[in-house]
């Protein structure tokens, strides 16, 4: 292979930088607007994306020259970021609060509280009882 074809090679794997910043600040966006609106499916379907535009940036970073980095672009980036650690901090207080409540609730219910198949509350079931006879 020619160096020219492998140089078009890397540079496909590759994305630039601009495009790196794009794409993560698109997912960002995507994401805090996700966990703005407390859906976190949506918000957790994006992690796997996240994760690789990350990497793409740290790819396309380790081979940019210093002159391809824009700074704005980098700033508007490190903004989105702290916008998403900010609401994942919060999602992350809201998933502790609906646990903590669901133990609450386990906890308090009345021991022996058991569901059917069918989905209904089942008859408690009584423990061992002793029984006095006359003698």
């Amino acid at each position: 292979m020619s160096g020219r074809a492998l140089a078009i090679r890397n540079t496909s794997a590759t994305p630039t930088m601009e495009q790196a910043v794009q794409r993560l600040s698109a997912l960002l966006i995507e994401e805090n607007a996700a966990l703005e609106a407390m859906d976190f499916a949506r918000a957790g379907s994006l992690l796997a994306p996240k994760h690789a535009a990350a990497d793409a940036l740290a790819a396309a970073w380790r081979a940019a020259e210093p002159s391809d980095v824009g700074n704005d672009r980098l700033r508007d980036l490190g903004m989105l970021a702290e916008e998403n650690r900010q609401l994942l901090k919060r999602a992350m207080r809201v998933q502790r609060r609906v646990l903590d409540l669901v133990a609450k609730a386990a906890r308090s219910a009345p021991y022996g509280a058991r569901y059917a198949a069918g989905g209904k509350l089942a008859a408690a079931r009584q423990g061992a009882q002793s029984f006095k006879t006359r003698a």
